[in-house]
């Protein structure tokens, strides 16, 4: 549904006369036969809607603007309206300064009729303006571009009557006995609608399933707004097509409804396409739970998905200029609330920053303030999110869609409000319109921003988490699966390499040791028979003896393993010494560490984003412990992982165990990573004093400076190509 209201309003505190009265007030304009007037209310203030039938346009004027305009009848002079005003205000006559003003907006929204032969050229360039300022609003908007078909008010009229006794009460029960029960099952059902949903959509086959549906969706949520528009006794002459991200897409234009006096009519002509595209999800989900897999279960599917996506995101959310927008001003009587909200924070800032004390205010009416300080920026960001969304939801399966549709979103979300606000500052300082001292500060401001983004190096740096941490061969760990007999060493004794630890015993491996003793000496004994007897005989025993010692080596081996020794030199650290006697053990289980003299290392964990930055552009490294915060340790880097992995080397890095990395909550042990990283270990100095091993601490890497304007562009350029190497 498209609307549109033009304010046009006039405002007191200008000189009463006019010194050009004179040429004008003799002077007799009318307003063009092709309009209408409709009194309106608007938070208890009365107002006026002119509606131009010709250009279906419609203008807002207030009450005191009325009183002139109700006196443009083609006899009256100007001179005898000003004196007329006078007898009948009082006090609060308008100025002719006021009326001129007011007569230039009517002639400018080509509301006033002339006996005199028209500027045809002037017309002619109005018209061309006035085109290509809507086909300009339609291209920068990466959302819609509309482009008018044929008139259905005819249609309309003949259905709205068929129609009628459901367009009551009767129709609003019935859409709640099918809706409500849908949305009570749609929770029940939620895993299965949002499975794979990505994919289930952006699938090929699926995508020419939804160009040919979408319309038809469309088309139904475009007639529902024109039968309630009918209903409410408006006219609709306009029905097109309107491509919503490359779709075509019909949209109908509904605009005779701002002339409706009762608010609720215009809200309930705002809703009725989300009211019918809810009611048609609400029967599609019912079709996707009765049918059997296949391609009829999966049309329904897409309905439902069209259905419910689009109104959720697009029309029902005030925040974009949908339905949504056009309900929530009606309700909060607000007309041109996203306009009016523009022209706030433009007179917050030409009063504020600029010094005018007599910036004209948009606000008409109490309240109104509060929803403009609040709508411009929620707005701007949603819809950049919005915009945001789609173009990464797109280019994870189709990517050069997807990169498109965000340029497109920059372009018109960001760089081309910025370049108008820049234009109108630079006319406003190059013309004068801003007075000496505001234009130095705007021009030093400016200067300011543009230094400090661009030219100004500022300090740079990467912190991220780690733990400190020993050389493997400072780990002591059990070499093979056994039950703990004998601790022969106690926490926090010195130790040399080779010196035992712990030993472990293996009754399966202790009998398969002595089993296979047996068995090689027996082949022994067969090979020594064999060869004393016959030497070349003796070399068929001689692959078996082989075989029987091999065996046994590689028992030996193990055996040997379940001795625990130390492999460094250091304090021994003990985990529950007291507590290991009779406890069982994995091989490769930690027991305890071996603290060196030397100091421990430090392995972190870097993200892909920022592994390129810190291998080429790390000017130094330091360390900082939570429980010593005070203090910076120099580090070195000792080496890295070249390849990327999603092992932690400690749970302390995960979300699980405090750190920052999401981990798999598939995995008990909390050490996965969600995404893949890479490691580094880093050097300490000798006269680092903690050795408290598994603590995490935090790694500060130092960059060269570097100016924040472009920090900024590799933080946006990564917030959306992570998507895409995750």
């Amino acid at each position: 549904m498209d609307t549109g209201l033009v304010t046009a309003d006039s405002t007191l505190g200008s000189q009463l006369v006019n010194s050009h009265w004179y040429r004008v007030g003799g002077l007799a304009p009318r307003l063009r036969d092709t309009l209408r007037i409709h009194p309106q209310y608007w938070r208890r203030q009365l107002w006026y809607v002119v509606e131009d039938r010709i250009n279906a346009r419609y203008h807002r004027f207030d009450r005191q603007a009325y009183r002139i305009i109700r006196l443009l009848d083609g006899r009256t002079t100007l001179q005898h309206l000003w004196l007329r005003l006078a007898a009948e205000a009082g006090e609060h006559l308008p100025s002719q300064e006021e009326i001129l003003s007011l007569l230039g907006q009517l002639h400018s929204l080509d509301l006033l009729a002339s006996d005199t032969l028209p500027d045809l050229g002037e017309l002619a360039g109005r018209g061309r303006s006035q085109t290509w300022r809507k086909r300009a609003a339609s291209y920068f908007n990466p959302l819609a571009i509309r482009i008018p078909l044929f008139d259905p008010d005819r249609f309309l009229e003949r259905a709205s009557k068929r129609l009628a006794p459901l367009l009551n009460w009767r129709g609003a029960v019935l859409w709640l006995a099918c809706v409500l029960p849908a949305l009570v099952l749609a929770a029940s059902h939620w895993r299965e609608l949002t499975n794979n949903f990505g994919e289930r959509v952006m699938a090929l086959d699926n995508l020419l399933m939804l160009a040919v549906l979408f319309p038809l969706v469309k088309i139904l949520h475009e007639l529902g707004h024109g039968l309630a528009c009918k209903r409410g006794g408006g006219e609709v002459h306009d029905l097109g097509i309107m491509l919503l991200l490359f779709l075509p897409v019909p949209y109908l234009e509904a605009s005779s409804s701002w002339t409706f006096p009762d608010k609720r009519a215009r809200m309930l002509v705002g809703a009725a396409g989300m009211l019918v595209e809810v009611w048609l999800a609400a029967l599609a989900f019912y079709l996707w739970l009765w049918l059997q897999p296949g391609m009829a279960k999966a049309l329904a599917y897409d309905v439902t998905v069209l259905a419910s996506v689009t109104t959720v995101l697009f029309n029902a959310n005030p925040l974009l200029r949908y339905d949504g927008y056009y309900i929530a001003s009606d309700a909060l009587e607000i007309p041109n609330l996203a306009q009016r909200a523009g022209r706030w924070w433009a007179y917050l800032f030409e009063r504020r920053l600029l010094g005018r004390r007599y910036a004209d205010s948009p606000v008409q009416a109490p309240g109104e303030a509060f929803w403009f300080t609040l709508y411009s920026p929620l707005s701007f960001l949603y819809r950049t999110f919005v915009m945001f969304s789609i173009a990464v939801f797109v280019a994870g399966q189709y990517f050069a869609v997807g990169v498109l549709i965000a340029v497109w979103s920059i372009a018109a979300s960001i760089a081309l409000p910025f370049w108008r606000a820049l234009g109108w500052l630079a006319r406003n300082v190059a013309g004068g319109g801003i007075d000496s001292r505001p234009r130095r500060v705007i021009l030093a401001l400016a200067a300011g921003l543009g230094l400090f983004l661009f030219a100004l190096p500022l300090p740079h740096h990467t912190q991220v988490d780690g733990v400190l941490w020993l050389p493997d061969s400072a780990v002591v760990r059990a070499g093979q699966t056994g039950f703990a007999e004998r601790v022969s060493a106690v926490s926090d004794s010195e130790l040399h390499p080779g010196e035992t630890v712990l030993e472990l015993a293996d009754p399966g491996l202790t009998a398969e040791l002595a089993a296979q003793t047996a068995r090689t000496e027996a082949a022994q004994v067969r090979y020594d028979a064999a060869r004393l007897e016959d030497p070349a005989a003796g070399e068929r025993y001689a692959a078996e003896l082989r075989r029987e010692q091999t065996a046994l080596a590689h028992l030996a081996e193990r055996n040997a393993r379940l001795t625990v020794k130390s492999a460094s030199r250091g304090r021994l650290w003990l985990s529950q010494s007291e507590d290991m006697p009779g406890r069982h053990f994995r091989q490769g289980d930690v027991l305890g560490y071996v603290i060196p003299p030397a100091p421990p290392r430090v392995r972190i964990i870097v993200d892909q984003s920022d592994e390129a930055l810190i291998r080429e552009h790390t000017r130094s490294v330091r360390v900082k412990l939570p429980f010593a915060a005070a203090s910076l340790w120099p580090a070195t880097i000792l080496r890295s992982v070249p390849a990327a992995s999603n092992e932690l080397p400690s749970a302390a890095l995960g979300r699980s165990g405090g750190g920052e990395i999401a981990t798999d909550p598939r995995d008990d042990s909390g050490r996965r990573a969600l995404t893949s990283h890479f490691e580094y270990e880093l050097g300490l100095p000798d006269d680092f004093p903690y050795r408290l091993i598994g603590s995490r601490v935090s790694v500060r890497f130092e960059h060269p400076l570097e100016p924040v304007g472009k920090r900024i562009w590799r933080g946006l350029r990564r917030l959306f190509l992570a998507h895409f190497h995750s």
